[in-house]
This record gives C-alpha cells, sequence and structure tokens, in this order.
C-alpha cells in the first residue's frame, strides 16, 4: 500500500487540475493575461498565413518573427492558438514530471520524490510562468536537463549514454523555448550541480552535459543562425537593456510575506479590486511574476532540514539558493549599477527576479531532503522534537493573527495602509477589500500547514497516515493556487473581430495604435468603464479595441506599436520615441510620412484637423476612437526630393522642417542617392506594388529623374534590393523605413527584406 502511495497522490493530483482547468484544455478557453495575450498567441494565429517568414509584417513595420525566440515559433506544438492552455497545463506536468525524476535519480525515496516535485511545481514561480509561453516552456525543460546530470553520476555505459541523449534532448529543447535568460540559468545551474557530486562522478557528468549540449547546438544550428540573423538590429543587441531597465523588478524581501499570504500585495490581472497595488515590494513598477510564494510546508520544510545537523549534505543547494537571492537583490546592492554599466555583456539581461528560479528549485531539493533524512528516516528525534515546537508556536501565531483579523479587521487594515501611498487616485478601500477578506482564511490555513510540519517533524512518517498527511497537505496547498495563477478569457473573443478591428482593417495602410489602458487604475484611478468580471476586463478592452498586436490575425498592420521584449530595431525605437513624444498636430506629419491610414487612441484632441472620426469602442475601459487619416499617403511610393543626415536628430529636423513634404520628400542616414536632390519634386513618380510577402516586395516604378524608393517596413543592414536586375543601395529612410534607390525610367525593384 505504501508502494501506491506517492502515484496515487500523483495522479489524484493530476485528475484535480485537469477538471479544474478542462475549458483550457478543451481550447473553448485561453490564456489572457501579459506576453501570452499581447505578443505570443498573435503570432501563433499568424503562422497559419506568414509560415516559417522571417518577418512579422504586421508588427510596427514589420518585425522579427521566426526568428524571434520570445515568440516560440520553431517549437513544434501547438499549431493552434486555441490550444495554448493546454500546451501550459501540459508543461507544468512535464516540468512536475522531471523533477520528480531529478529528485529519484539523486537517491531520494519515493514519498521524498514527490514532496520536492508539489513544490517545485506549484511554486509561485513556477505557476507565475504561465503568464508567458516562453517561460513556461522553459521551465519545463530545465528539471530533466537536471535529471540528465544526475543520471551521468550512475555507473555504467547505458547509463552514461542516456543522459547524453536526455541533455541532448532538453537543451534542444530549451533552445527552442524562447527565455534564453532562464534557460542559461538552467545550463549553469546543471553545470554547477555536475561539479557538485561526489569527485568520481564529476568528469562523467560534465561530459554528458557538454556532450549533450555540443549535439543540441548541432540539432538546432539552424534555427539558431536565424535567431543571430534576425535581431542583428534589434535594440536589445545593439544597446542592449539600461540600468532602469534591467533593475525594474528584483525580490524585494517584503515579497517573501506572499507565501503566507499569496497575492498579499494584489493580482496583476485585476484592474481595481483586488489589483495589484505593492508597488513598495516592486520598486514602483507592476510585477513581472504575479506571485513569489515559495509554498509554507515546503518552505517550513527547507528551513528545518537546513538548521538541521543533517544541512551539509544540501550545502550546495544551500549556497545555490544564497547566490540566488543575492542576483536577486542587485538593484538595491551597492556597486551593483556602476559593474552593470562596465559589463556590455550584461545589458542583454533584465530582471534579475528571474535568479529566483534557482532559490525555487532549492528549496523543492531541500524540502526533499527533509522528507528523506528527518521525516522518512526519523533522524535527529530530539532535534526533530525541539523543529517541531518551534513549528507549533508558529502555527499558534499565525492562528492568533486569524482570529485577531476576523475579530480585529482594523488592525490588518491599518498595517496594509502603511505600505499605501496616499497620492494615489483609486479608494484603498475598494483595492484592498478582497485582500483583506482573504487574510484570516490564508492565516488559517499557514496556521494549519505549519501544524502539520509541526506535528510530522515531532512523530516521523512512520505510518500511512502521516505519508497521506504529508503529500495531500502538500498538494492541497498548491491546488488552491493554481487556477488563481492562470486568467483565462473565452478563445471566441479573439477568434473574431471586433466591430471597431474590422473596420480599421478596411481602411488602406498601417494603423498607429494609442488606446488608454487602465493598466494602472490602482494609482492613476480608473478611467473608463469596468466589467463586471474583473479578470476580464482587460482581455475585453484589448480584443474589442484592437490593442496592439491583438488586431493582426484580423489583418490591422501596426506602425510604432511598443516594443515588448527588446526585439524591435534600435531604429524603430528612437522613431516611436520621436512620434509619441510630439503633441498630435506634429505626430500627423510623421503618420502620414510613414504611410499609416488610421489610428485608434484615446487621446486626441476634439475636432483634430485631418483625422476623421469612424467608431468609437467604450463599452470596456477608456474609449478608443478609430479615426481615418484625410489625405493618407500609400504605404510604398517614389521619393524625388531626398536630402541627407549625419544622425538621427539630424534626420528628425529634416522631417520637422516646415518645407518638407512627406508625399515627395525622404530624408536618409548619410548621404542622398545621386540625382535626388532637386529643388522641385518629379510630377512623374508613380510607383505599383506588383507583389508582396512577409520577407520581400515587388514593385514597380517611373520617373523622370533618379529617386528613392519608400516602403513602410522596417530597416535593417540584412535588406537586399535589384533595381532593373542591378544591385540597388537600400537607405535607411525617415529614420527606420526602407529606402531604395532606383534610376529614372520605369525599372522592376524587388526588395529582400531578410535574405
Amino acid at each position: 500500500m505504501r508502494r501506491l502511495l506517492p502515484p496515487a497522490v500523483a495522479a489524484l493530483v493530476l485528475l484535480v487540475v485537469a477538471l479544474a482547468n478542462l475549458d483550457l484544455l478543451s481550447g473553448r478557453a485561453t490564456p489572457s493575461f501579459r506576453d501570452l495575450a499581447t505578443t505570443q498567441r498573435p503570432a501563433r494565429a499568424l503562422a497559419a498565413s506568414l509560415g516559417g517568414a522571417s518577418l512579422n509584417p504586421h508588427a510596427s513595420f514589420g518585425q522579427p518573427f521566426h526568428g524571434n525566440p520570445n515568440l516560440v515559433l520553431a517549437y513544434p506544438f501547438p499549431a493552434a492558438p486555441r490550444w495554448l492552455g493546454l500546451h501550459l497545463l501540459l508543461h507544468a506536468a512535464l516540468g512536475g514530471l522531471g523533477f520528480l525524476l531529478f529528485l529519484r535519480l539523486l537517491g531520494r525515496a519515493p514519498e521524498a520524490a514527490l514532496a520536492g516535485a508539489l513544490a517545485f511545481s506549484f511554486s509561485g514561480f513556477a505557476l507565475s510562468t504561465t503568464a508567458f509561453l516562453n517561460s513556461a516552456t522553459t521551465l519545463a525543460w530545465i528539471p530533466w536537463l537536471l535529471a540528465s546530470v544526475a543520471a551521468a553520476r550512475l555507473e555504467g555505459r547505458h547509463a552514461f549514454r542516456l543522459a547524453l541523449l536526455g541533455a541532448a534532448a532538453s537543451g534542444a529543447l530549451l533552445a527552442h523555448a524562447g527565455e534564453p535568460a532562464l534557460g542559461l540559468i538552467g545550463i549553469l545551474l546543471a553545470l554547477a550541480v555536475a561539479f557538485s557530486g561526489p569527485f568520481g562522478t564529476r568528469l562523467r557528468a560534465a561530459g554528458a552535459l557538454l556532450g549533450g549540449g555540443l549535439l543540441a547546438a548541432t540539432a538546432t544550428a539552424p534555427y539558431l543562425l536565424e535567431v543571430l540573423r534576425a535581431t542583428e538590429a534589434s535594440s536589445r543587441r545593439l544597446r542592449g537593456f539600461s540600468w532602469a531597465e534591467f533593475s525594474a523588478v528584483g525580490f524585494h524581501p517584503l515579497r517573501l510575506l506572499e507565501t503566507p499570504f499569496p497575492f498579499l500585495f494584489g493580482d496583476p490581472s485585476r484592474v481595481l479590486s483586488g489589483a495589484y497595488w505593492g508597488f513598495a515590494a516592486s520598486q514602483g513598477n507592476p510585477p513581472y511574476l504575479a506571485s513569489l510564494s515559495f509554498g509554507v510546508l515546503p518552505l517550513a520544510l527547507a528551513a528545518a532540514f537546513a538548521l538541521s545537523p543533517r544541512r551539509r549534505e544540501g550545502r550546495f543547494w544551500l549556497a545555490a539558493a544564497g547566490v540566488a537571492f543575492l542576483v536577486s537583490l542587485l538593484p538595491w546592492v551597492p556597486g551593483a549599477r556602476t559593474a552593470f554599466e562596465a559589463l556590455p555583456l550584461l545589458h542583454a539581461f533584465r530582471y534579475p527576479v528571474k535568479a529566483i528560479l534557482v532559490a525555487t528549485i532549492a528549496v523543492a531539493v531541500l524540502a526533499s531532503l527533509a522528507v528523506e533524512r528527518l521525516l522518512l528516516e526519523e533522524a535527529l528525534p530530539r532535534w526533530r522534537s525541539r523543529a517541531g515546537v518551534v513549528l507549533l508556536v508558529l502555527a499558534g501565531l499565525l492562528g492568533l493573527g486569524a482570529v485577531l483579523s476576523r475579530v480585529r479587521p482594523e488592525l490588518p487594515r491599518r498595517l496594509l495602509l502603511s505600505l499605501w501611498d496616499p497620492t494615489w487616485s483609486s479608494d484603498p478601500a475598494v483595492v484592498l477589500a478582497p485582500v483583506l477578506a482573504r487574510l484570516p482564511q490564508q492565516a488559517a490555513a499557514s496556521a494549519a500547514l505549519l501544524l502539520v510540519a509541526g506535528l510530522l517533524l515531532a512523530r516521523g512518517l512512520g505510518d500511512l497516515r502521516s505519508r497521506v498527511l504529508l503529500l495531500v497537505a502538500l498538494a492541497g496547498e498548491g491546488l488552491t493556487q493554481t487556477r488563481f495563477h492562470v486568467p483565462r478569457a473565452p478563445s471566441d473573443w479573439y477568434d473574431r473581430p471586433s466591430a471597431l478591428v474590422a473596420a480599421a482593417a478596411r481602411i488602406p495602410g498601417r494603423v498607429f495604435e494609442r488606446t488608454g489602458k487602465d493598466v494602472d487604475a490602482v494609482r492613476r484611478g480608473l478611467s473608463g468603464p469596468l466589467h463586471v468580471d474583473e479578470r476580464h476586463a482587460l482581455a475585453l478592452a484589448q480584443v474589442t479595441q484592437g490593442w496592439s498586436l491583438a488586431g493582426a490575425p484580423h489583418g490591422l498592420r501596426y506602425a510604432w506599436d511598443p516594443d515588448p521584449d527588446g526585439s524591435y530595431t534600435l531604429l524603430d525605437r528612437f522613431a516611436r520615441n520621436v512620434v509619441v513624444g510630439k503633441p498630435w498636430p506634429a505626430r500627423l506629419k510623421w503618420l502620414r510620412a510613414a504611410g499609416v491610414g488610421s489610428v485608434i487612441a484615446s487621446d486626441v484632441p476634439p475636432g483634430l484637423p485631418g483625422l476623421v472620426p469612424e467608431l468609437t469602442e467604450g463599452r470596456f475601459g477608456p474609449p478608443a476612437t478609430l479615426f481615418r487619416l484625410v489625405d493618407p499617403l500609400p504605404a510604398v511610393r517614389r521619393l524625388s526630393r531626398v536630402r541627407g543626415a549625419a544622425s538621427v536628430d539630424a534626420a528628425v529636423a529634416a522631417v520637422d522642417d516646415s518645407t518638407f513634404d512627406p508625399a515627395t520628400d525622404g530624408v536618409v542616414a548619410g548621404r542622398p542617392p545621386a540625382g535626388t536632390d532637386a529643388p522641385r519634386p518629379d510630377p512623374g513618380a508613380v510607383a505599383r506594388v506588383v507583389a508582396e510577402g512577409p520577407d520581400a516586395l515587388v514593385v514597380e516604378t517611373d520617373g523622370t529623374r533618379p529617386g528613392l524608393l519608400l516602403l513602410d517596413r522596417s530597416f535593417t543592414p540584412r535588406v537586399r534590393a535589384t533595381a532593373g536586375g542591378r544591385d540597388a543601395t537600400v537607405f535607411a529612410t525617415q529614420v527606420n523605413l526602407v529606402g531604395v534607390a532606383v534610376p529614372a525610367g520605369k525599372v522592376r525593384v524587388e526588395v529582400f527584406l531578410a535574405p
């Protein structure tokens, strides 16, 4: 019976998770939060039409598509966006299974291994990654890489071959999973694990890891080369992240309170009531990860082992956790900024909080060691009794807190209000009401879990009932948080265009989207209608108002939409900063110059000349209005008066000059093409698009003198063109667009955007 207990509990957990998420498994609902909804789901929807294209023409004049790892397009599953929820749940299960295998290969008993796997799978870090397709996919394969290292320690050639193949397979899947920072953390941790084992096994483990890595690199080389090519002009590679961007999200010690009180600082997927308000614990920014809970029972067990006389066995994991916490605290470490700015290699990374992954793994491993050494083997009976008493005292204190928060609710209210900024516009009573309502239950639940830990430490796991109690308590604590971490919306909302999106798709040219978004209603106040279910509010506003890139699958091509991950070109970022920094009257000139045909915005001054309102969508969030530009310009046209600019600032000044006419004029980086710096426009200049794809265009153009063919596509050094079969010079035009020098007369131009 004892032998069947771990698989029975594991099967029960999987069954409960499946039953609680049937809407995701069936495709009726889709994850609707953060990057999954705004970029990764639209990318999956576009994949059917764009295929293996290098560029996505719907994203800000054409940005990396297949070669953007964050979109996870090289990963084999799922093909259709409807099954993203299934993908998340499947990979959460794969991650837990891999962690279970890792602990078993380390020699943990089945109960101890399952305890560690539950601690890892239901940690706040693991559950919070479900807001990111790439992070959730990457996290699934890191335990398998660790398991490969553990397998290599076993004797025999068969074990080494399996470890080598396991490292190769998990390494290849990590390369395609699309989260380089987490993948690198996993690889470094696996390498450290390899060299931390018994002396005689270190070379075998390191050899399997390095050999598997070489096989993975060979297998994924075509994709990795495409990533390098696609991102060569990206802001992430050329400029990197600033210190402010890098340090935007660290691990503030206050977030340790999320372990006994999950979502103490609010839920980022909500708008107002119960929304995230803990900006004091996240450097004034929304949190990258919704929760950083380690789990009360896993943390208690890990702490018990870390403080026990047997802690030497877990010294590697204690050191790993210490390093992880130190890295995650970098935003507050003196001298960290100076070191960051002196090391350009670090500028490719951001968010030190990602290092908490290592601490999460360490807590799970230490918890499994506690179950194995202290509970199953029942070692150190006197020490266990004392530790059990300490946990029982802590349980009593939390229980007393639960009673007091119920009897005297003003006490926790005062504590939370001490972190509330009085300058915020929203009513703290509304925002904090759901948080305060669940505090007594959370305190009571945490007290009960500490009580279980204390009793089990004192008694051990000598009988079946104790083992059942431990595993059920671990599973129950995690299951109560699972659904809370995966905001979802009906898939049909994303599958059909709203009236505003459909109307925008009928207007030729790109769309400039600048809607008001109630994503900071806590500090700024609510500025639009709120759906009765706040967890649907952002999703409804997103799909009905065409937030970038939600309208892309329905035909919208965006202009200067925000760069979500540093993959957009650096020139696009420069141009966007220029455009959004200008008042609307001056902004319209830039929009016309870029071939924009429509605007979706919430802040256009009434009666602004040059914009005609078409439709307003105001049911969810701040009202957004679709405007049509008066006298828009073709997205592809022949320019006959071209100026040169030695810098971005000079190019901006040229476009802003009152004599600059976007219909006929252009400004290029460097010297203009010969014969194009004429005082008057060419009346015979025409251009017609013959064929267009994501990565190439064919245009027929004519003119009485040399000109510059302007395309509403992002310039990169990768772009090549021919005019009349001969190589043509390509210029960065209007700061970030493509310009091709063309001779006088009729000529056929072929432009290759990603050769």
